[in-house]
């Protein structure tokens, strides 16, 4: 489930003034505590809340329910002062806003002899929950509770909150990392004990909106390779962020190829360093300097690791060099050594200078940003010429930047020439146009190429085009299922009318579910037709035999030659 929809939810939830529990699940690091939070905030803006009271407990180390009862009480606040964090203040203005009913309470505590022989002479735990109602409680990290909490316990008293004393209780948590008999009892009692249960998912797409506020270039570089790999933990978004910005001083003499290779190395090894369990291992990825292009025979790759191939094709991450060894050292021990980064990069940098082609409309653009010479009509004709080389491979953004720059400087003419080249030239699938759909789409600003992207948008035909539903970023559920129901001859179809980048893409879509623990039958049919039509690939030569064998395709001595392949 969507930010959006996470937070209309919670809207309604504390527009509500019925006593109800919402449980918010998700995996860690994905920014469920912040959505409920920015929820939260958002509501008192809007002063739909109906409950004045809020408490917020994290259960991460409690190990009684005494403990959690006065958790909450301690860190009550009042909502008309705004969102705010509990403190000393905020329980010592609670405390004198009861402090009658406390004083009688404590005194009748004490002096019923069955009450003071279960609690002694401290009533204090007592009477301090016995003046929690009418409120709002939030009730974070269940499955890192303390191990002499029991998690019957706690969804004991949360029922006992909502049904007798009239209160709105949150239960955060990652249902995920509850094991044996926790994960039984939490699911026996999910809808007993829970009035609305949501999932949060968010796509990459969403994270990176969380973790990444700037929009300096550099920001939305790291942004952008986030979303490649599909990063939703914002908590590991936020240290690739650290690593690049603790990197970026030491990599300035260098040409810029050098830092964004650097950073897309990073985002990857971030993620491969935190979420093992989701990102393809660092002892993988260190062992591809062994095996630069795939070459290396091997008797059966497993289908995760086929998985992790199709993955990094996607992402243009080739093979392992000295600088990226390196790299994975430092994200290792949470520093980068500057001599040695240095040492390395500038081996890449001679690489990337001796191998990079003449004209290239980087090249011309440099030439713009690198100069203060009176040199404005060169300047622009050579990037007007090395725009219609280039037309092909240059992005949305880079051409609204360039029209926008011909504008700018009195060349409207030029720039109206070069929009309609573009566009007549760029014969990409209908979505490529659809802005409002792209993750990046924002950043195209010049109103007539958001208004030539529109009309070509509109204006092309809506059709069933298989290679663009496999290598599309956003597989709805309608999807996988087409999917999974596609002969295995137009998987082969598209595998061979696909080339390039969108081919590595397309593999990374198709073997994604690998990846997935509880995958549904539809999720591992498109593997399977996958791997049926890779299978074919490889049977029509040697070199192909090769190819597809190390997305996880099987041959044996009985495979022979003559399969009848589609046409």
């Amino acid at each position: 489930m969507s930010t959006k929809l996470v937070r209309e939810q919670i809207a309604k939830f504390l527009a509500r003034k019925d006593p109800e529990v919402l449980c918010l699940r998700g995996k860690w690091g994905v920014g469920k505590t912040f959505a409920w939070s920015r929820g939260l905030e958002l509501a008192h803006q809007a002063k739909t809340i109906k409950l004045q009271r809020y408490s917020y407990v994290s259960l991460f180390g409690v190990n009684s329910l005494d403990e959690l009862k006065f958790a909450i009480f301690e860190n009550v606040t009042t909502l008309s002062n705004g969102v705010v964090k509990a403190d000393v203040n905020t329980l010592d203005d609670f405390v004198n806003s009861k402090i009658g009913s406390w004083r009688k309470l404590t005194k009748l505590a004490q002096a019923v002899p069955i009450v003071r022989s279960v609690i002694g002479g401290d009533a204090t735990s007592l009477v301090s929950f016995m003046t929690i109602r009418d409120q709002i409680i939030c009730i974070d990290d269940l499955e890192r509770k303390g191990q002499k909490l029991d998690i019957s316990d706690v969804l004991g008293l949360i029922s006992y909150l909502r049904e007798q004393r009239n209160c709105k209780v949150v239960l955060i948590l990652n249902d995920e990392k509850l094991d044996g008999d926790a994960k039984k009892t939490f699911g026996n009692n999910l809808e007993k004990v829970v009035d609305i249960s949501l999932v949060y998912r968010p796509p990459a797409v969403e994270a990176v909106k969380i973790a990444i506020s700037e929009t300096d270039d550099i920001s939305r570089f790291i942004a952008e390779k986030c979303v490649a790999l599909g990063i939703t933990n914002i908590r590991v978004i936020r240290r690739i962020v650290r690593s690049v910005r603790d990197i970026e001083p030491m990599l300035n003499e260098f040409d810029p190829e050098v830092f964004r290779m650097v950073v897309a190395s990073i985002a990857l090894f971030c993620w491969s360093h935190d979420q093992p369990e989701e990102a393809p291992p660092l002892e993988f990825l260190e062992n591809r300097t062994r095996d630069k292009f795939g070459l290396r025979k091997r008797a059966e790759i497993p289908p995760a690791e086929a998985a992790w191939n199709a993955l990094l094709d996607s992402y243009a991450y080739t093979w392992t060099d000295e600088l990226d060894v390196e790299l994975i050292g430092g994200i290792r021990a949470g520093y980068f050594d500057p001599d040695e980064i240095k040492k390395r990069a500038g081996l890449l940098n001679e690489k990337i200078l001796a191998t990079r082609a003449d004209g290239s409309f980087e090249s011309a653009w440099r030439r713009y940003h690198d100069s203060f010479g009176n040199d404005e009509p060169q300047v622009l004709d050579e990037l007007r010429a090395s725009f219609m080389k280039n037309v092909k491979y240059i992005t949305p953004t880079n051409l609204s930047g360039t029209v926008s720059l011909f504008k700018e400087l009195g060349r409207p003419e030029d720039a109206k020439e070069m929009l309609e080249f573009y566009m007549s030239e760029r014969n990409e699938p209908r979505d490529f146009f659809d802005l409002e759909d792209h993750p990046f789409g924002a950043h195209v600003e010049d109103l007539d190429v958001r208004s030539a992207f529109k009309q070509k948008f509109e204006h092309l035909e809506e059709q069933r085009d298989i290679p663009a539903m496999l290598r599309s970023s956003d597989w709805s559920q309608d999807t996988i299922a087409a999917l999974s129901v596609l002969p295995v001859a137009d998987y082969y179809k598209a595998f061979k009318s696909t080339s390039g980048s969108d081919l590595r893409k397309i593999l990374s879509n198709v073997f994604q579910f690998d990846r997935v623990v509880n995958a549904s039958e539809s999720m591992r049919e498109i593997a399977s037709r996958a791997r049926q039509a890779l299978k074919l690939v490889g049977e029509e030569s040697a070199i192909n035999k090769r190819r597809v064998s190390r997305y996880g395709v099987k041959f044996d001595d009985a495979d022979g030659m003559d399969d009848v392949v589609p046409e």
